[in-house]
């Protein structure tokens, strides 16, 4: 954990402090098993028999939204499996991440939470390796997929992402690393989304969340 910064100094000392990771919430990461070179031939512009979409990164909007969207020339919007490649599928709630971003973005960490309706509605996706997907381990987490959404999306874990990262990939291994907020004090993120804040009362919130931590560790 390097600071990027003169001014990261002190929030490195804080992030070494924290103990807890995704893991800790219930959750891990994996990669879009989706190569999509490698199955061209299975790729449709159109719907077909027993055909799924294709959630490729554009689906993450640059501010955190799920759209489902197909723009890129090269990009197709639908899969149809082969026998035995369920595996290329997803039938489960998420929080996706993009998986290539630069340090010269204003966020090297952009996530928005897969909705369930849209899973209802098709019921199953192909996640394109390009984007990460933030996944339950347990029945129970320790806090929702919106909670993991928005922490991604703070400026506080981006700050805390780009002291871990070097490169332009946003790594499942780099995501499981992150220092977070003990689970009990990120559950308070739960009530304040309830409440509709946004925006930069949401920011500071996150932010103060590590203050805290910082405060319990030290004690």
């Amino acid at each position: 954990m390097i600071p990027r910064h003169r001014d990261q100094a002190d929030l490195v000392v804080r992030l070494r402090n924290l103990p807890y990771r995704l893991s800790d919430y219930g959750y891990k990461v994996s990669t879009g098993p989706l190569v999509w070179n490698r199955h061209k031939a299975q790729l449709h512009a159109h719907p077909v028999g027993h055909s799924y979409p294709i959630l490729w990164a554009e689906c993450v909007t640059a501010d955190g939204r799920f759209e489902h969207r197909t723009e890129k020339k090269n990009h197709k919007p639908y899969l149809k499996p082969g026998k035995d490649q369920d595996w290329l599928l997803t039938d489960q709630p998420c929080v996706l991440v993009q998986r290539t971003t630069a340090k010269e973005q204003r966020r090297r960490l952009i996530a928005a939470e897969l909705p369930a309706k849209l899973l209802r509605k098709v019921g199953a996706v192909a996640v394109e390796n390009h984007l990460n997907m933030v996944r339950p381990i347990v029945d129970q987490p320790a806090v929702s997929l919106r909670v993991i959404a928005a922490l991604l999306n703070s400026e506080a874990v981006d700050a805390a992402f780009r002291c871990i990262s070097g490169s332009v990939a946003v790594s499942a291994t780099e995501l499981e690393a992150l220092p977070l907020p003990s689970p009990e004090v990120a559950r308070r993120l739960e009530e304040i989304l309830d409440t509709g804040v946004t925006g930069e009362a949401l920011q500071r919130y996150i932010h103060d969340l590590y203050t805290r931590e910082r405060t319990h560790a030290a004690a």
